[in-house]
């Protein structure tokens, strides 16, 4: 009669045991999705690194441009921490998970603990009817057939039930001991990913006693930094007085009435579909990374303020620019030391400037991604740089905004 009684309660916990273990699965979606847009976005960290150290190996071996090798220093300083900061995220990600299976497991094994006592009352029952002589005395003793038969019913579940018991509570073991060794593999990662980070901020802090050293350097420079300074504000000048110049005659030619400037039918579409690919737009060159930035800022070395109408794209000698959609050649513009190139796009603009070799002409309808021109080195730092502005109407426009993220 005791055995009955024990038996619903023992069922119970059997029951709350297999709902825990669903609870246990070792694959939860949510956290798989968040690991996995965190190895993406560190597998897109470490492309960019890895590039800027190529172009950083480029401009050392050149021995001149230290403004620029400076630069792209702290280019890749910002990108480790991006970097870091990604894998303090996955550590948290992973020291929560792991929390969570240990109270889990915990749980797990208090309930195989209360089961495996249970069990023992029923063992220690059993133990008193352990032979077969006794249940068929038992059976025999009935005062009828049909209770005979319900002894003989009764004993046979009550083996059958014994039986499965001790199966459960072997099983549930079983997968106890999985979840321990999932945790210890969980473990190893997490310890896995804190040895990168170690080594990630290790190489950051190289990096930056090297940033150290090239200030010191920078200083020594001024004089020559701030001749450079001056004389890339005078051609910086001399390309936004014309570009303003040239799209206010676009805007002109359309025309018609006092104030009032609209576009045909076919630059409205292409205005439209501009504006519709904004922060999907194709670089203007295949390959790169922005050393300066649109807006104002201020130089880090000469303490002045300097205003970027666009951005900087250091790129490899022998790079081309492309264009970032299909438009209109309005102008090659030729500069003292460079040309620069203005695509129509509707309302829109884009401006290619530090080129050297032109392979468009005015008036030529072009296409996305289409080769524009070759990008110009400068024979004096040594460095491959590409001047891209991006403007609505007469408006600059940060065009971060604009092109597609890397």
């Amino acid at each position: 009669m005791i055995m009955m009684l024990q038996r619903p309660k023992i069922i119970f916990k059997i029951l709350l045991i297999s709902i825990l273990l669903i609870g246990l699965s070792p694959q939860n979606t949510y956290a798989q999705k968040k690991k996995s847009k965190l190895k993406t976005q560190q597998r897109k960290i470490e492309k960019k690194i890895s590039y800027t150290k190529k172009l950083l190996s480029e401009t050392k071996s050149q021995k001149k441009n230290t403004l620029t090798e400076y630069n792209l220093l702290r280019s890749q300083v910002q990108d480790r921490k991006m970097l870091i900061r990604s894998y303090n995220t996955e550590v948290a990600m992973l020291d929560k998970h792991i929390n969570n299976r240990r109270k889990q497991i915990e749980q797990l094994q208090n309930d195989i603990a209360n089961l495996k006592e249970e069990y023992a009352a029923l063992i220690y029952q059993s133990y008193k009817s352990r032979n077969a002589y006794d249940q068929w005395m038992y059976i025999f003793a009935s005062d009828d057939f049909y209770q005979a038969f319900n002894r003989m019913k009764y004993l046979q579940e009550y083996n059958n039930y014994r039986r499965d018991k001790a199966d459960a509570i072997l099983e549930t073991s079983h997968k106890l001991e999985n979840e321990i060794q999932e945790l210890q593999s969980k473990k190893d990662e997490r310890l896995g990913v804190l040895i990168v980070k170690e080594q990630e901020t290790r190489s950051l802090e190289n990096d930056s006693r090297k940033k150290a050293q090239m200030v010191k350097k920078l200083k020594s420079q001024e004089q020559k930094l701030d001749d450079q300074l001056r004389k890339q504000k005078r051609e910086w000048r001399k390309l936004d007085k014309e570009i303003q110049r040239l799209i206010q005659l676009e805007l002109e030619k359309n025309a018609k009435g006092k104030g009032r400037l609209p576009l045909t039918p076919e630059e409205q579409k292409l205005s439209d579909s501009f504006t519709t690919n904004k922060g999907k737009l194709p670089w203007p060159s295949s390959r790169g990374v922005i050393v300066s930035r649109f807006g104002v800022g201020n130089h880090e070395q000469l303490h002045v303020k300097v205003n970027n109408r666009g951005v900087d794209i250091r790129c490899e000698k022998g790079s081309s620019a492309r264009a970032v959609f299909d438009g209109e050649v309005v102008k090659v513009i030729q500069l003292p030391r460079f040309k620069a190139v203005l695509i129509k796009h509707g309302a829109y603009f884009t401006v290619y400037s530090r080129l050297s070799t032109i392979y468009v002409h005015e008036g030529d309808m072009i296409k996305t991604k289409q080769t524009i021109g070759s990008i110009w080195t400068d024979t004096d730092s040594g460095e491959t740089i590409l001047h891209f502005e991006l403007r609505k109407s007469k408006d600059a426009q940060n065009p971060e905004f604009w092109i597609s993220p890397r």
